[in-house]
């Protein structure tokens, strides 16, 4: 589960089909490749900082919005006294005061 999270995250911030490998040879190889090219491994870092500004993964305000709608749905759910359900929280929600 680790290694599926860890990819969900490369690939959030951009850098996924540089950085996720499918061996612990791959690893190595990727990790003696990095160390031994810093410009590489600068230019790496610098575009996983730069992300930070636009990847909704870092966007917490966001995160928290999305969170309270949801909470807003499941607690209007119950309050109408239907049973819980599936549902999907939008950011144009229109239920959401």
């Amino acid at each position: 589960m680790a290694t599926r999270v860890a990819g969900s995250l490369c690939l959030a911030t951009g850098v996924g089909e540089e950085m996720i490998v499918h061996s612990m040879k791959e690893y190595e190889e990727k990790a003696v490749s990095l160390a031994l090219n810093p410009l590489k491994l600068q230019d790496l870092t610098n575009r996983l900082k730069a992300s930070r500004l636009t990847c909704p993964l870092f966007d917490t305000a966001r995160w928290v919005r999305n969170l309270d709608r949801a909470y807003f749905k499941m607690w209007n759910l119950y309050c109408s006294g239907q049973h819980p359900q599936p549902f999907k929280v939008t950011e144009n929600d229109s239920e959401f005061p």
